[in-house]
């Protein structure tokens, strides 16, 4: 299948936007949860959290083994002088990933759960942009494709392009990207939420929803970066399939 360019795949995303964003001017109760065991992403995170278009939201933090220090609690208290309600909990290092986001989205009251991963990047539309799509599409679920990566490493931007696996968007499928799942509260919650597991989370609750006959929207990735490391992961990789099949490459994030 042939690549997409830049200048069509952007300008599809905004042709995309404008239709949902006239159709859905009134914005749904929507809850953010994020686990975070490195201050220094979470620092990032919540400054991306603060440039986001959505009018309203909460943000339910899960400190995993750490407090707040001053600098990241003067970035909460900027967040909830734009009035956005902001609280967090701190849970001991032996807790589990999925026992910690399930702890968060139970505790939150949005009908929709937005999950957020510390040491990815995302752009100001990311949250507006999944909520006027689950609630177009009458979907369960709604997250990005996998078209924007990170390699840390080697300090590289890939864009994927090709228009088949991952890559491709304004579709039903059974995958999105882990760290841009938005769910319908009553679909989390029969799904068993995030389970209570190490690794994998994403994909326990995909498969729940599925499981229960759920729908599952994946949208443009345009927007969100998702960020690769050597390691330091809840699981390693190979970054060679990343950079095979590539469609453009740049030094640094783009």
């Amino acid at each position: 299948m042939a690549r997409v360019s830049i200048a069509d795949e952007l300008s599809a995303i905004h042709g995309t936007r404008a239709k949902l964003r006239r159709q859905h001017s009134r914005s749904d109760s929507l809850s953010v949860v994020v686990a975070s065991r490195r201050p220094d992403d979470l620092s990032h995170l919540l400054t991306y959290l603060y440039h986001q278009t959505l009018p309203t939201f909460s943000v339910h933090l899960g400190l995993h083994g750490f407090d707040l220090d001053s600098s990241l609690k003067q970035r909460v208290n900027k967040l909830r002088n734009r009035k956005i309600d902001v609280t967090y909990k701190t849970f001991q290092p032996q807790e589990t990933l999925g026992s910690i986001l399930t702890n968060l989205a139970t505790s939150s009251r949005g009908k929709f759960i937005s999950k957020m991963d510390d040491d990815d990047i995302y752009g100001p539309e990311h949250l507006h942009d999944l909520l006027d799509s689950i609630t177009h599409h009458r979907c369960e679920v709604v997250g990005r494709a996998m078209n924007y990566i990170y390699l840390e490493p080697i300090d590289m931007t890939i864009r994927r392009a090709n228009g088949s696996g991952v890559s491709q968007f304004e579709l039903f499928s059974d995958w999105v990207c882990g760290g841009t799942i938005m769910v319908e509260r009553s679909a989390a919650e029969k799904a068993g939420w995030f389970g209570t597991g190490t690794t994998a989370v994403d994909t326990f609750l995909l498969n729940g929803v599925k499981r229960n006959g759920g729908k599952i929207w994946r949208t443009f990735g345009n927007g969100y970066i998702y960020r690769r490391r050597q390691g330091d992961h809840t699981y390693n990789t190979n970054f060679a399939k990343y950079l095979n099949g590539s469609a453009e490459q740049w030094v640094g994030i783009r």
